[in-house]
């Protein structure tokens, strides 16, 4: 009896070691395949030229995301040149609904020397089923359509241009190698160091601007007398401060204005500007006037020089005349006694 249970207990650690190690089993391939081991799979067909690079676990990518791998590759059998190879993708049937019927596919490759993947772009609104194709477009190969010449004579002139840096030849190189050029920028940088300094120096004009409120009392001198002004006119001070204040200059004013308008009225009212009587009579004198005048400019006095003459040559006489008593009164003071 005793052996019999031992044979049962043996069978039941057994069992218990294989539940567990299939559970461990299980959580490992679910952590490999990121959990998408028991998820349901769907399968998608890409028809290619050329398979090179492309093999079995190639990832598959929808917009630069990684959705799926390369389930199988072999030959479709088809004569047309462009249908040569079939790619099985596999891919989670959730992802169908981000490739859309009308979504095509490329092959493309990160670097020179690594291997291709599938890179399906989304386009369209169509629905994707299952086992169905997608449209394969070729990518041009930039590797095959590389201008080795052209690549070559560009590596050529890199090396030259390292060359001459490293002989000291060039700028580039003159800096590089020589110190004629770096002594140069330091006496040039040596030079400007002066010159800041001497431009702060207090004894300059600069420095004087600088470090000293001179400049900023001159600034500050006109700025306070406007804003004194301005305080004066408004305390009412002055003869513009108390006519801003005061209305008593304004109302004086105005009445000036006023009675000024007035009269203006009264003279336009007037007969002056509303009868021709006043200005026939007016027009009459300028007339009479106007006649006195060429009768005076008709005289004969005014006509000719002779009576001008005359009196200039009396006024010479008498000019003479007194010129000749200043000199000698006796001349003519003559005293006769009886």
């Amino acid at each position: 009896m005793p052996e019999v249970l031992h044979v049962q207990w043996a069978r039941f650690r057994v069992a218990v070691v294989a539940a567990v190690a299939l559970v461990i089993l299980g959580t490992v391939l679910f952590l490999l395949t990121g959990g998408t081991m028991f998820k349901e799979k769907s399968t998608l067909y890409l028809y290619v030229p050329d398979a090179t690079g492309i093999g079995v676990g190639s990832p598959v990518e929808v917009d630069g995301i990684t959705v799926g791998k390369v389930s199988g590759v072999r030959l479709s059998g088809s004569r047309d040149p462009n249908r040569v190879v079939q790619v099985a993708i596999s891919v989670e049937r959730t992802v169908l609904q981000s490739i859309p019927a009308e979504s095509f596919a490329q092959l493309s490759v990160g670097s020179p020397v690594g291997d291709k993947f599938v890179d399906i772009t989304s386009h369209g609104s169509g629905v994707r089923r299952p086992n169905t194709e997608i449209t394969f477009r070729a990518e041009p190969d930039i590797f095959k359509t590389l201008d080795l010449t052209g690549f070559e004579q560009q590596l050529r002139d890199i090396d030259k241009v390292i060359t001459d840096i490293e002989t000291g030849q060039g700028l580039v190189g003159q800096f590089v190698q020589g110190r004629q050029m770096y002594d140069d920028v330091r006496r040039r940088l040596g030079e400007a160091e002066r010159d800041v300094r001497a431009a702060a120096n207090t004894t300059t004009e600069v420095g004087k601007a600088l470090y000293s409120d001179k400049l900023y009392q001159q600034v500050r001198a006109p700025i306070l007398a406007l804003d004194q002004n301005l305080a004066k006119l408004q305390s009412g001070q002055g003869a513009m401060g108390r006519l801003l204040r005061d209305n008593a200059q304004y109302e004086q004013a105005r009445a000036t204005l006023k009675d000024l308008r007035t009269s203006l009225d009264s003279l336009r009212a007037g007969p002056f500007f509303h009868s021709d009587e006043m200005y026939e009579g007016w027009n009459r004198t300028v007339a009479s006037l106007i006649q006195t005048v060429d009768t005076v400019n008709a005289n004969p006095m005014f006509a000719t020089s002779e009576v001008y003459d005359n009196l200039n040559g009396f006024a010479t006489e008498v000019e003479k005349t007194m010129r000749d008593f200043r000199q000698d009164p006796r001349k003519y003071l003559r005293l006769k006694v009886f």
